[in-house]
């Protein structure tokens, strides 16, 4: 999957991490095919990550699903809660309980590209760029109407969908949620998302 950097790559050292945060809402039934795709990324040495799952107060059988990773593979996943109901209230959980200097978020309900995790934030470690995000391509079941092109901004933005162009470069707007990645000294300058926008519980549209 392509992703849309901001800059060159320049790296640091190996005291810099990586904090996956995938934050969920009663995907009980999708999140283990995003947390399989998410075990399987790699970094080069001497990077190291870890994958962080926010469970804004889910009632179904997210806990369970996310403490069966964490007990297959201990040293990569952990799971926090936030009962504030709202997905900038998780986001910002996620925030607060990462170790990683270079945070990466994605969606409970996508499956990462091989080599995804790296394609995102490499270009991160130096301190030159804050921020970058990627593609985000749309899976539609059935035929769509005419009348909603996938290549039009407003219609990607109702399927979630992000892509400009399969050439890196700046981006010109925004990132979605489901790929993108910002360094931790970011939020500690600008502060986290803001809680009276985004997702909560079953209402998507944004407050």
């Amino acid at each position: 999957m392509a992703t849309y950097k901001q800059g060159r790559t320049g790296l640091q050292d190996g005291s810099i991490t990586i904090t996956v945060i995938v934050c969920t809402y009663n995907r009980c039934d999708l999140l283990p095919k995003t947390l399989d795709s998410i075990a399987t990324q790699t970094v080069p040495e001497p990077f190291t990550w870890e994958v962080l799952v926010v469970d804004n107060n889910s009632s179904d059988q997210t806990r369970e699903v996310v403490e069966n990773f964490c007990v297959k593979d201990p040293a990569r996943f952990r799971l926090v809660s936030e009962q504030q109901q709202g997905l900038s209230y998780a986001r910002n959980a996620g925030i607060r309980n990462a170790r990683g200097k270079i945070l990466a978020f994605t969606d409970d309900d996508i499956c990462v590209e091989s080599g995804w995790l790296w394609n995102l934030t490499s270009l991160l470690h130096s301190g030159e760029w804050a921020g970058a995000g990627g593609v985000i391509v749309p899976v539609c079941s059935g035929t769509l109407p005419n009348w909603l092109p996938l290549d039009d901004f407003h219609t990607l933005g109702v399927f979630a969908g992000f892509y400009l162009g399969a050439t890196d470069g700046p981006l010109t707007r925004p990132p979605y949620g489901g790929n993108m990645a910002y360094r931790r000294e970011t939020f500690e300058r600008y502060g986290g998302f803001r809680v009276d926008l985004g997702r909560t519980g079953t209402n998507l549209q944004g407050r």
